[in-house]
Formats: C-alpha cells, sequence, structure tokens
C-alpha cells in the first residue's frame, strides 16, 4: 500500500550510513595534522636557533622589550610584586601585625629621601631638570640609577647630570646628594656577577669610592630588585649582607663619612627569601622601603587594585590583606629593622586600568589591560591631574586611606595631597626613620594641578614631618 512506504526506516538507513567508519578520511586527516605540528615543531626549534645564536640573547628579557626600556626597572617590580602576589595568595600567613595610633613628639631624627630620576622615563615632555628641584624639599636626593657592569659602578653618559644635581647642596649645604646603583642589566649581569666572589665586590666597592670622591656624592643606595629571588641562587642573600659588610669597612678604612643606604622589597613573600634583615641591619644607615606596586594589571589577576594602600581593605583576607604599607613596615620591624633605620616609600605614580565594563568601576571591577594614561600601567600624577579636571570621578577609599578616579574605562589608583597626608602622620605616630619619595620627577613639579606650587605631595610630606605641621 502507498501508506505504508517505511519513511522512518528511511530515516534510519541514513543515520546508519553516516555513522559507518570512514577509515580513508580518517587516516587522511591524522597525516594532515601531524604533518601541520611537525612543521610548527620544526619552525620552533628553529627560531629557538636563531635567538640562542643572536649576539644579544643573554640580555634580551621579553617581559621588559618595550618602546621605552628606561622604565623597564619599574616594570619589572611591578611584575614581581604580582608574581609573589600569585604564587602566595593562599598562603596561611600572619597577618596579624597591627599599628599603634599615638603620636610622639621626637621628629628630630626623621628625613625625607627623594629619588631623582635621570633618564626620561615617566616625565612631561620637558624633562625634570636638576634647576627646577626645590633644595629645600628634601633632606636626601638620590640620584638613580648607575649600571654595575663589569663589577664596576657605571654611570653611562649623565656625568653632567650628576654634577648639577649635587651642585645643589650649595644653596642647602644640609642638603645630602646619593647615587643609586640599580639599572635594567641587574637581573642578568649586574649584582649578581659582582657579588659571587670577594675579588668581584672589591672591584665594585673601589669603584664606588672612586666616583662617590670624583662627584661629591654623599653616600651609595643599592637598588637590587631582587637577591636571591625567584629562580636565582639562594647564597645571593648570603652574598649581599658579605657586600654591605665589607662596603661598610672599606669606608671606615677610607675614613669616608658616606651614608649607605639599601631599596628595599615590600610583599612578605620577597622579605622572607630576599633579605637578612637583621644582618642588613648592622651595616646600613637605612632602607627604603618600595611599600607601592602592590597591586598592578596581571593577566592572571586581571581586577583593580590599590597602588598603595596604608591599611588593608575590609573584604581582603590571608596574604591579600598584607599587601599594604602598614603591614610592610612593621613586618620589617619584626624581621629585626630598627624603626629609625625604616623609611617609608611614598609612590608620587598611580597604576591605570582599563575597565571591562565602564558601568563596573569599583574597586576590584574586572579589567582587561592598562589604562590609555601613562606609560604601561605608570601613571604620572601631573597626568592624574589632567584626568580629575576632564570630570573623571574621584573616590576616597575611607579604609585604605586612598583614593581611585574613573571616567569611561580608565581606572586610576593613585595618592593626593589627602592620602600622603595620612601616610606622613602615620609615619609621624609611629616615629619611623622618615619617609621616601619616588619620585620628584612625577610629581607635580610644574604645577599642571593647579595647587600654585610645585611639588604639591612631596611637599605635603615635608610640611608634616620637617616643619611639624599638624
Amino acid at each position: 500500500m502507498v501508506n505504508q512506504i517505511p519513511v522512518p526506516q528511511a530515516k534510519y538507513e541514513l543515520l546508519t550510513d553516516v555513522r559507518q567508519p570512514r577509515w580513508k578520511t580518517q587516516v587522511l586527516c591524522l597525516v594532515l595534522v601531524s604533518l601541520v605540528l611537525g612543521i610548527l615543531f620544526v619552525t620552533r626549534a628553529w627560531l629557538g636557533i636563531v635567538i640562542l645564536r643572536s649576539p644579544r640573547a643573554e640580555t634580551v628579557d621579553p617581559e621588559t622589550v618595550i618602546d621605552n626600556a628606561k622604565i623597564a626597572t619599574w616594570l619589572r617590580r611591578a611584575r614581581m610584586y604580582a608574581e609573589s602576589t600569585k604564587e602566595n595568595q593562599n598562603a596561611d600567613r600572619n597577618n596579624s601585625i597591627s599599628s599603634p595610633q599615638h603620636f610622639y613628639t621626637n621628629f628630630s631624627g626623621q628625613i625625607i629621601v627623594c629619588y631623582y630620576t635621570i633618564q626620561s622615563d615617566l616625565n612631561t615632555l620637558w624633562e625634570l631638570r636638576p634647576s627646577h628641584i626645590d633644595p629645600d624639599l628634601c633632606t636626601h636626593i638620590i640620584v638613580g640609577f648607575a649600571s654595575v657592569v663589569n663589577c664596576s659602578l657605571d654611570l653611562d653618559s649623565s656625568s653632567t647630570i650628576y654634577q648639577q644635581v649635587v651642585a645643589l647642596k650649595k644653596s642647602q649645604p644640609e642638603l645630602r646628594v646619593m647615587i643609586s646603583a640599580g639599572g635594567s642589566n641587574e637581573l642578568h649581569s649586574g649584582f649578581s656577577e659582582m657579588i659571587k666572589n670577594h675579588f668581584n665586590r672589591k672591584r665594585f666597592i673601589k669603584s664606588v669610592l672612586n666616583v662617590t670622591k670624583t662627584f661629591g656624592f654623599d653616600g651609595l643606595d643599592l637598588d637590587w630588585e631582587f637577591p636571591a629571588w625567584i629562580g636565582a641562587d639562594e647564597r645571593e642573600k648570603i652574598r649581599f649582607v658579605q657586600l654591605l659588610e665589607e662596603l661598610r669597612r672599606e669606608l671606615y678604612r677610607a675614613k669616608e663619612k658616606l651614608i649607605l643606604s639599601v631599596a628595599v622589597a615590600a610583599p612578605q613573600a620577597i622579605i622572607d627569601q630576599s633579605y637578612m634583615v637583621a644582618e642588613m641591619a648592622k651595616y646600613v644607615d637605612f632602607v627604603n622601603l618600595m611599600s607601592y606596586d602592590y597591586h598592578f594589571y596581571v593577566w592572571y589577576y586581571p581586577i583593580t587594585g590599590l597602588n598603595a594602600p596604608l591599611y588593608p581593605h575590609a573584604t581582603e583576607s590571608g596574604y591579600l590583606s598584607t599587601l599594604n604599607v602598614n603591614f610592610s613596615a612593621h613586618y620589617w620591624l619584626l624581621k629585626g629593622m630598627p624603626k629609625e633605620k625604616l623609611i617609608i616609600g611614598i609612590p608620587t605614580y598611580g597604576h591605570s586600568y582599563k575597565l571591562d565594563n565602564p558601568i563596573n568601576h569599583d574597586l576590584y571591577a574586572p579589567a582587561n589591560g592598562f589604562g590609555n594614561l601613562g606609560s604601561m600601567g605608570f601613571v604620572p600624577y601631573f597626568t592624574v591631574c589632567e584626568f580629575l579636571q576632564n570630570e573623571a570621578k574621584n573616590v576616597f577609599d575611607e579604609e585604605s586611606k586612598v583614593p581611585f578616579a574613573y571616567k569611561d574605562r580608565e581606572w586610576i589608583s593613585y595618592d593626593d595631597v589627602t592620602s600622603i597626608r595620612h601616610k606622613a602622620e602615620w609615619i609621624r605616630a609611629n616615629n619611623f626613620g622618615g619617609a621616601m619619595i619616588l619620585s620628584l620627577n612625577v610629581d607635580d613639579w610644574n604645577n599642571t594641578c593647579k595647587f600654585n606650587e610645585s611639588f604639591p605631595l612631596t611637599r605635603t610630606v615635608t610640611r608634616i614631618l620637617r616643619y611639624h605641621e599638624d
């Protein structure tokens, strides 16, 4: 019968035909896939050989090859801080350190250390020149950064600028000017090579004595980021202490009254791995705590965060609750650094993020990259002021005591006059050795913020710690 045509059966037969193995097609696909993978493998191997044979292979760091190589050191530090957070955010660490809130009256010993970078990183189109610096702002100016090359201090081609900064002492005799050794080669051929043995360290110390005498520097700052950190020789932190001991001994022997300081990390994980704190304290005059870059955009932690919070936010727990100035400072005390030798770092720059959704602009909002302002996520304070003048919204976080600002997809964490006043008063309340500014270059030295004064952030610290304003 016509009505009994087995249509379902026809569909079934079609389905079973599709499911039949087509072994010839499968073999051909397998051969093609293998061929493509083989080509990719050979190509990658060939490229690796080419790179290894390149004369620059030993010095190229793919994470710091950027248009403006002079920002590489700042960028690397922020990434290392982020890496320490990634590796330790689930760690069960002691985060119960607290800060006393009573005020002391002994202000006489507190100093204000200001970094001045001679390179063009993070400056405006008009470079901050030594002649623009107010010599009454700081008790110490650290000029950086000299490199460590062939186990010697290398000033590159910037001798004139070093001389101009030292000349500021003519108008302010109490000012102390130091030179900082750091630079973009420190991970590969700088500090690590220099400290390997006594002969290398002796060569470095001899170059330091020669440079400080030639230029009239009052001391040396060591900015090694960081001894014995991930992938490095664990013995580096022992050798670093040996360098400090030998430096101090040779300075005494040469009858040079030179100041010796070290720029040190703030995250707990790096402190534990990189420093023998109590031993370092025997030989340094002070340490400059790099208490900033606590939060920075990285692809594996793509949310907004505060660059330099004074205190933790209520929503933070575990290791995340240690990423703030208060904890870092008191952890250094716990490890054995005397209060009077601990100088608290204050940034004059912020960090930018690109928001996923401009409607979601709070703290911990999803982000997918650096913001458009600044350079590689670093934003000078004068650029922040321009951002606010262009109708960006400003929010002050009362828990962390620092602000952030946003407009459209741009989000910036930074310090302003209010937050820095909180920090300076906190430094005074806890009787630390003083404050460190990073850096004069990215403070508003050209009055972009319309405060009718230059260097408003640094000047706020000076008024509170040096002139004792309430």
